[in-house]
């Protein structure tokens, strides 16, 4: 569409859809799982192994991965990127899931940190990590300090080629059905950079509609602007100004939470007040207690998609918390933060897999 849906028109088609049940698909295989899953080397291996984990989901009754593309890969692999794209997208159809694609992230690491996505073999975790390095953006410094993330997006020079990667995907796959949702930023704002994102976000939404894509498109708001981590999830709103233009852009809502149930509930009251549906894109966090046993029922029952953060826990180390909640007083570092499933698909515990199959039995909500 040319043009901002209107809420009838997001209505109607939100009506229309299965109750959204799906899942953050990171490949377990690597650190940087869409890099490995979509590179040259190695795909077919790596690519048989992430089939694996969608005929898991599939068999839980999940019907969508949201998945962050790598634009990097885009930049320095086109043709190899937008073949194994594809079979992506025909992998997930097979199963009958659609995809959120994530074109863009500010969760990012400091200009002095920043690094290139390392292609070919791909490194080993550092123990004990949140995504396998201890180069990352959910330190202290970045989430509570003076340090402010740097994307390579940042450089002006780099405008003209964002511009021809979302132009090529909007054209490929903005009449695609497997595409369920365009999610245009990840948490823009985080890292400290608040509205740092916000004139290219602007213009990101600015071509996809130029392009006519046919699916809603959407920025998350997650709690930027608020004191971390307290403050976002005992007193959930809309705190900066980078969410008020994430709202107002988007035809629907997407939102991240990974608060407690009675948190939940404050959230969805706040975010019901913009009259669109809602999505939550990201969530669950069992030492903040965010349970699959306590909210996907409370998501279903409010009509809102669900998409929980991971899924098959590899080497992106999902499992461990962020680094600047470690040392939180009431913070039970022994429960796995992340992912449902250990690498042999074995599950990190059996009631969660039978909520999720029990709440997936009927996706019709209206």
């Amino acid at each position: 569409m040319k043009r901002k849906w209107t809420e009838d028109e997001i209505w109607a088609w939100y009506k229309e859809q299965p109750w959204i049940s799906g899942f953050n698909f990171i490949p377990s295989g690597a650190m940087d799982g869409a890099v490995w899953l979509l590179q040259e080397y190695d795909h077919e291996n790596a690519f048989r192994d992430a089939a694996k984990e969608i005929a898991l989901a599939a068999s839980l009754g999940l019907n969508s991965v949201r998945f962050f593309v790598p634009f990097y890969l885009w930049r320095v692999q086109h043709d190899t990127f937008m073949k194994n794209f594809e079979q992506l997208l025909a992998l997930l159809d097979r199963y009958h899931m659609t995809m959120m694609p994530t074109l863009f992230n500010d969760c990012c690491v400091a200009k002095s940190k920043y690094t290139d996505p390392i292609l070919g073999p791909q490194p080993e975790p550092v123990p004990g990590y949140f995504g396998g390095t201890a180069v990352t953006p959910f330190d202290s410094d970045t989430q509570n300090g003076d340090t402010v993330g740097y994307d390579i997006t940042d450089e002006p020079e780099m405008e003209p080629v964002v511009e021809a990667y979302v132009r090529e995907m909007a054209r490929t796959y903005g009449n695609d059905k497997r595409i369920l949702i365009w999610n245009v930023w990840n948490e823009a704002g985080n890292s400290q950079r608040m509205e740092k994102s916000v004139p290219l976000m602007k213009k990101v939404f600015g071509w996809m509609r130029e392009e006519d894509v046919m699916q809603p498109l959407t920025a998350d708001v997650w709690g930027a602007g608020a004191d971390h981590p307290y403050g976002w999830l005992k007193n959930p709103g809309i705190y900066a100004e980078v969410e008020r233009v994430a709202i107002e852009l988007s035809d629907i809502i997407s939102f991240h939470f990974y608060g407690d149930y009675s948190h939940a509930r404050m959230y969805i009251d706040c975010l019901k007040q913009f009259g669109r549906p809602l999505v939550n894109t990201e969530w669950m966090h069992r030492p903040f207690r965010s349970l699959i046993q306590t909210h996907l029922p409370l998501w279903k029952k409010e009509k809102i998609g669900s998409y929980f953060f991971g899924f098959v826990n590899g080497k992106a180390q999902f499992n461990y918390v962020w680094e600047f909640i470690k040392n939180l007083p009431d913070i039970d570092t022994r429960l796995w933060m992340h992912d449902i499933f250990h690498s042999d698909f074995t599950p990190y515990d059996d009631e969660e897999i039978e909520v999720i199959k029990e709440c997936n039995k009927d996706k019709k909500i209206f």
